[in-house]
């Protein structure tokens, strides 16, 4: 007998489908199949690619930056849809259908994906990550932890992970300046729903809220919530600084998601269409590293012209909440399963070579 979540659920992944079949399936061989031979090469193939962002943000901006870029290399026989966030539910809802084949690509930000790879919340963990955006590019670009340990463990649930990128620095807002450890205390934060980073605001002494996305302006506005993290280009999108007094330059950590593809629906692709995505998201991953920085330029430009004050933490205020997170990283160790230690340590050894040859 099915709950209300379970209908719910039925009824999202029902009129999705409905939307994917009015615009066309994937390849004409069929996608999520595994069993199928790969395809010729010759063949026309329409790719549905969903993310989590709106219109005219980092992710759209990377997923239509890919749709142009392929369909210009192969003259259109290979086609891209894009499905902005919403459009096929919610955040939960996309990545189960990218699990069943209902979509084939999409991005995939591990701060929502934690509950079901737990091992992804390494990116939830606080003050991990350099200050130094080069270094942290390097890391997530090249590190053995990501592209080894990590992307077996999305292997395992029909996945494939093609690159970790970075959308900025995390920043908080709030009603009050967030200086100090004090300032927190109590106070109710919102953060994307992983334990994690729920785990990492009860250490820092406040109430976290895991408040679903779409409803973070209204809560603000209405006091449900008292501040929120985001990085720079979405609290300006979802005009965020509207609704509170203070932004706060944090650096907590940073922003990071990942390029994921249906592993059976990519296996049917022949071996050329494969080697043309993989070099193509390549290719629009190095492009999306200036686009994030010239976006967050712009969005901090805008919000430099309304009231909000904007606070700098300087490095021993950083260092506060640093030491207060700390016991994080053992709570990653303990909640993230098999692997978990190996990819903190092996990040963490990443990030200090990077360090040591960048700065």
């Amino acid at each position: 007998m099915f709950t209300k979540k379970k209908m719910s659920l039925f009824l999202v992944l029902f009129l999705a489908s409905m939307v994917l079949m009015a615009c066309g399936g994937g390849s004409e061989e069929g996608s999520g199949d595994g069993g199928e031979s790969a395809s010729s090469g010759d063949e026309n193939i329409n790719i549905r690619f969903a993310h989590e962002e709106g219109q005219g943000d980092v992710q759209d901006l990377y997923v239509n930056e890919f749709k142009n870029r392929v369909e210009e290399q192969t003259d259109g026989r290979i086609t891209v849809d894009v499905y902005t966030a919403g459009t096929l539910g919610g955040n939960s809802d996309m990545f189960t259908q990218l699990q069943t084949g209902a979509i084939d690509f999409a991005i995939s930000s591990p701060g929502f994906t934690g509950t079901i790879i737990p091992q992804t919340q390494i990116m939830a963990v606080p003050f991990l990550f350099s200050d130094n955006m080069e270094v942290n590019k390097k890391v997530l670009d090249e590190s053995e932890a990501l592209y080894g340990t990590l992307a077996e463990k999305y292997e395992e649930k029909g996945l494939k992970p093609f690159k970790f990128w970075l959308e900025g620095f995390m920043y908080w807002t709030a009603n009050k300046p967030i200086t100090e450890p004090e300032d927190m205390k109590g106070m109710k934060m919102r953060g994307m729903p992983t334990d994690l980073i729920m785990e990492s605001y009860r250490q820092m002494g406040a109430d976290p809220q895991g408040t679903d996305s779409g409803e973070i302006y209204t809560m603000l506005q209405t006091g449900g919530i008292d501040g929120q993290e985001n990085p720079l280009f979405y609290i300006y999108s979802s005009n965020f600084y509207e609704v509170q007094d203070y932004l706060m330059d944090s650096k907590h950590h940073i922003y990071t998601t990942v390029t994921v593809a249906n592993s059976d629906w990519f296996s049917t692709l022949a071996e050329e269409d494969q080697t043309l995505i993989e070099d193509t998201i390549q290719e629009v991953n190095d492009w999306s590293f200036t686009m994030q920085q010239e976006e967050q330029e712009k969005a901090m430009a805008e919000i430099e012209k309304s009231d909000i004050e904007i606070i700098e933490l300087t490095t021993e205020q950083r260092d506060a909440f640093k030491e207060l997170s700390a016991p994080v990283r053992d709570a990653y160790v303990e909640s993230g399963g098999e692997g978990a230690q190996e990819i903190l340590e092996t990040i963490e050894a990443d990030i200090e070579a990077a360090e040591e040859e960048l700065n």
